[in-house]
């Protein structure tokens, strides 16, 4: 029988059944700072995971969604039941997961103890994870944080814009300044009001994996510039922002809202700005303003 392995990310458990747990972790190193030991009784997980299952099918789908990404194939459908089946292909390997329509429980043929499987295994959680987390107020970010002293800023903009770079620069300039995630960090409208944002085990080419958190202080959104200027954004340009960096599939249309809502929310405190710079200290400089 397989034995669940316990993940805490963001406040979120999740539960991946594995036949060999040892080996399902060795496959993911990057979970591990968010392995927990058990699930709190009366907790219920934000979604179970279960690999190995046979999902051919000659059951009618419909086609919802076909994007290809940087070399990664996915392709969404709709279930007659009212769930949904993903299709990602690599390279001409594909895997399948089908999700209820609560995205409560995943089933998938990929093997959770197969070595080859190890980058399809996570960008499959991911993906879950990322839209499964829409209805509690949360967003998955494309986005660099750097925090000081417990308070962050979340970098944006379009893959090659420099958000590493400017992290990198912060780390350089700025005592004291650290990266709480690189590429996938957790926003999080916590029940006091306060706006949070959490490490995960999703953090691009840059194995920063922690299981920390700090209070968001601002978004700034960099455009590459021969000269520095910091500008602060209002109305439509800051939705525009932070909506188009946040995780959602255009065809779920409760989760989309609900991401939607949870923009609209965060606005309400946190402030967005637009950072057209170079890649130098004067252009720390002005973000470090942010935190004084």
């Amino acid at each position: 029988m397989d034995a669940p392995l316990i993940y805490r990310i963001a406040e979120e458990y999740i539960l991946l059944y594995s036949p060999v747990p040892e080996v399902t972790r060795e496959l993911l190193p990057n979970y591990e700072p968010f392995l927990c030991s058990t699930l709190p009784e009366g907790v219920r997980p934000l979604f179970t995971f279960r690999g190995g299952v046979d999902l051919t099918s000659s059951q009618p789908k419909t086609l919802l969604e076909d994007k290809l990404s940087e070399g990664v194939r996915a392709r969404v459908y709709k279930l007659p039941e009212g769930g949904i089946r993903l299709e990602m292909t690599i390279r001409q390997r594909t895997h399948v997961m089908h999700i209820d329509r609560e995205w409560r429980e995943v089933l998938s043929d990929v093997l959770l103890d197969d070595p080859s499987a190890a980058f399809f295994i996570n960008r499959l959680i991911m993906i879950v994870y990322g839209v499964a987390i829409a209805p509690h107020r949360m967003l998955k970010v494309h986005a660099s944080v750097t925090e000081v002293d417990g308070r962050a800023l979340l970098f944006l903009g379009t893959s090659g814009t420099g958000k590493s770079t400017h992290s990198r620069l912060w780390r350089q300039f700025v005592p004291g300044a650290r990266l709480l995630n690189d590429d996938e960090p957790i926003v999080r409208l916590m029940e006091d009001g306060s706006v949070r944002v959490f490490g995960c085990p999703w953090s691009g080419s840059t194995p920063c994996y922690r299981n920390a958190s700090a209070e968001v202080v601002a978004f700034v959104h960099l455009y590459q510039s021969p000269e520095n200027k910091l500008t602060k954004l209002r109305g439509r340009d800051s939705f525009d922002s932070i909506y188009s960096s946040s995780a959602f599939l255009h065809s779920d249309k409760v989760r989309h809202l609900a991401t939607f809502d949870t923009v609209a929310d965060v606005l309400g405190s946190i402030p967005v700005y637009r950072l057209d710079c170079r890649p130098d200290e004067e252009a720390v400089r002005l973000t470090q303003s942010l935190l004084a």
